[in-house]
Formats: structure tokens, sequence, C-alpha cells
């Protein structure tokens, strides 16, 4: 689409919103083909024809393009550079989706996207691929309008996000030449809940681990065998419970000991953000928060402290009167910056080596977190360019609840990597009825194109 001369010295963010009507509709129609095309990683849906569809349209936005094999789903990746001196930023999304789930749930057809009330229904919308397609178009619309780019672009789609990127460490190990860069990029998840824009600094890590008791070859009657054979289950709730004290304290040895100091920056930007409190609690049908850790407020408990979660527990038979002769949790810590998965599996090894010393504990996932500080240089380039397009300066998040491969970027490649989310908060991504607004989508565009201009400024660090 080419725009008219009178708009192509325009900002980014004029450039956007003066698209006339067939503009836009240009911009929906494309992400809506592309969301057509099914990508689902773990089943293999739509594989290798979505790997072939991230090809085209990296090469449409004038990348040079080339695919990165995996022992999984395959990585594509692009280049352009742009003028002598300007850093080099690296995007990063993920081409893959989730099962569409149960279709009784859903209102519309997962891989028939459509719009409706302002919003793109339909699976991968804010998961990820409406996200990194907003950035594809960003390009696009940056080569009609300026001729090219304003610094050296690297783009790399991931197709195994969705399984817990793997792969993705090793990728970018064996291509850390490929992929140097002096900033990433990424857009995936919600904005604030208050729908305020921000930019993300961090994300949590997170050990998943599973915890086993066996007793008996099979299970028993219960008044046959009752106080003649031990029950797992019982073994298996009290290793549980010594793990944490009466007022919710995580009391595994070790488990708090690398965890720092909040940094003044991160107080800061945690008493910017807004917060319904009352809201989210009812929401989640609570009337309070969870007791434990109760000196620190909502933010905090979420960004600067690790959790240790109970995700479901698996023994017996509630329909019998029997022992159960196995009993399983699987749990999950979320990590901060500072802490070692091996290090927290470790700790909680010994633990449950002393209160259950016949139970197996396996560890089944461990990530990193990852941290870019605050005060880093590229946040401010940022934050200005987000509030030449919006008029309000976006929030500054020090770190998510969640957890993404983060870590690859800031631990391996060694860059400053910074989230700017595009996605609605009821998003429901992963769920049925997965959407995107359509105004978050085109007012990401206009983001992305201002994110790389006000970049283009800083001095390049990274080779191209």
């Amino acid at each position: 689409m080419a725009l008219p001369d009178d708009e192509r010295a325009r900002p980014a963010d004029a450039v956007t919103a003066n698209l006339d009507a067939d503009g836009k509709e240009l911009m929906l129609d494309r992400l809506l083909d592309y969301l057509a095309q099914p990508s689902v990683s773990a089943t293999g849906e739509g594989f290798p024809a979505a790997t072939h569809r991230a090809v085209r349209e990296m090469k449409l936005a004038g990348l040079e393009t080339r695919v990165i094999d995996t022992p999984g789903r395959p990585a594509v990746f692009g280049h352009r550079a742009g003028p002598a001196g300007t850093p080099t930023v690296l995007i990063y999304g993920h081409y893959d989706v989730q099962p569409a789930g149960p279709l009784a749930l859903w209102h519309t057809e997962p891989f028939v996207p459509v719009i409706r009330e302002g919003r793109i229904w339909g699976r991968g919308t804010g998961d990820n691929k409406g996200q990194h397609f907003a950035h594809l178009q960003a390009l696009r619309l940056l080569l009609e309008t300026d001729g090219g780019y304003p610094c050296c672009v690297k783009f790399i789609l991931d197709g195994e996000e969705e399984l817990g990127s793997p792969h993705l460490a090793a990728l970018v190990t064996d291509n850390a030449g490929l992929l140097a860069a002096d900033v990433v990029i990424w857009s995936d998840g919600p904005v604030h809940a208050s729908g305020r824009w921000c930019v993300v600094h961090g994300v949590r890590g997170a050990l998943a681990v599973r915890l086993t008791c066996r007793g008996a070859s099979r299970p028993l009657h219960s008044g046959n065998f009752g106080n003649v054979v031990a029950n797992p289950a019982w073994t298996l709730v009290s290793a549980l419970a010594s793990m944490r004290d009466k007022a919710g304290r995580v009391v595994i040895e070790g488990f708090y000991d690398d965890v720092p100091p909040v940094p003044a920056a991160d107080e800061a930007a945690y008493a910017e953000m807004p917060l319904d409190l009352a809201r989210v609690l009812a929401d989640a049908g609570v009337a309070e928060m969870d007791p434990a850790h109760g000196e620190l407020d909502y933010y905090h408990r979420l960004g600067a402290i690790p959790t240790l979660t109970i995700n479901g527990i698996e023994t017996g038979d509630l329909k019998r009167t029997i022992i159960p002769n196995e009993a399983t949790a699987r749990l999950d810590v979320r990590l901060v910056s500072g802490q070692d998965p091996a290090r927290v599996l470790a700790a909680i090894e010994t633990h449950i080596a002393k209160v259950a010393p016949d139970a197996e504990v396996t560890a089944e996932m461990g990530m990193p977190a990852s941290r870019t500080p605050l005060d880093n240089q590229f946040t401010p380039l940022l934050a200005g360019a987000i509030a030449a397009v919006t008029g309000e300066p976006p929030l500054l998040v020090p770190a998510l609840g969640g957890t993404l491969p983060d870590y690859v970027w800031t631990s391996i490649l060694g860059a400053a990597s910074l989230g700017l989310p595009m996605a609605n908060i009821d998003e429901a991504n992963h769920g049925p009825n997965e959407n995107l607004e359509v105004d978050r989508y085109l007012t990401g565009i206009a983001i992305s194109m201002s994110v790389l201009r006000a970049l283009a400024a800083q001095p390049a660090g990274a080779p191209s």
C-alpha cells in the first residue's frame, strides 16, 4: 500500500492514524489471512505450511529470511540492514499457537478469524500472531513511507513457544553471532489491567517438579489393610505441608537465599502502577490476598519474590474405600532474578529427603528468570515513542509474574530485552474465544514504527 506523498514525512502515529478506511482494512485483511493458517506446535496441525507462511510474511516485510531447523519445530529468522551507525534491534515472537481446545466453547471457528464488536476473534490473535504481525506490518509501512528501516532490524519467530521453547536456548547459543543485537523487543501477553500501555523489563522464571510417593503394589481394601499398610497419600500431604509454615511462608532451607533486594528504580515503578485490588480479588472470587507475605503489596508479590504452588494432586478413588498405592503432586516455583533453578531444585530435593525419604522428586522443566534494569539506555526511548503515539506515557513494569524464555536474550545473548505487550487484558489467550482489539492491533503498528525510529538515535554497539 503506497501512501500519499504528503503523509510520507509524518510521524508514525500520524501515518497509521490517518490511514483511510481502505488502508486499515488492508492491515486487518492481512492479519485475518495470516491467522487462518493453523500452527499448533503441540500436535503439528498446520506444519510445515505454517513455517512457509512465516517465511513469506517476513519477506513481504522486506527481510532477508532463512529457516533455522531445530530438533522440533523450526524457527524463522529475518534481517535487514539500516543506515550505518544505527543500532541493531532484534524483534522476537512466536508463530506457533495453542490447540483450539473444546470447540463447543468457541463462539466462532478457531481458525476462521472474524471481526466482531471491534475485536478480531480466533486462535493466535493475541498469542502471538497478532502481536508480532503488527511489527511486520510496521516494517512494511516503513519501507513504503521511508524507503527503508531507520535502524538494523533482525526478526526471529519461535515455532515452539507454546511447548516451552525447549530448543530456543541451544538455537541462540549456536547462532549468537547471527542474532547479536543491541536490544531485543518482544510483544506478548496483555497490557496492564488498567488498559495502559507498558514497557516490561523482565519475567519470573519457572521450575516444575513432580513429587511421587508409593506404597503397596496395588490399591488395597481400607478395612482389611488399614493400620497395616502405609498410605502414600498421607505421606504426600505431610510432605507438602512441611514446605510452608502456618503463615504460608516457604520453609525449605535456602529457598529465599538468592532473592535480591528490590532496586530503588523498581520501587518507584511499583508505586506508579495503578491497582484496583478489590476488583482483582472480586474477579478471582476471593475476599483477600493470600495471608503469606502479608507485609507485601500486590505488585511485590507478583514480581519481587518466588512462589511455591501445588498445581494438583492425584491419588486414590473418591468412589471406593481403598488405600491408594500411589500419590503424586505437581508443583511449580516461580523464580525471581538471581535464583538458579538447579539450586532451588536441590533445596527441594534435600528437604523432601528429610521429611519423606522414599518419595521421588522429578524435575519436569526449569527456566531462569530474566531482568533488564529499568535504568537501561533504551527504556526512555521506548517510553517516549509510545507516548508520541498514544498521548500517554507507558507504565514501566519491573517484571511480569509469569514466565517467558526471555533469559536467552539477557543471559545468553547478553542484550537488553524489553517487552511491549499489545493485547487487551481479556485476550483469552490459551482459552476459547481468543481475541485482539482492532484498535490495539492498529495502534501496535504505529508504536512499532515509532519505537524503531526512536531507537535509531541510539549509537550502535552490536554488529549488524
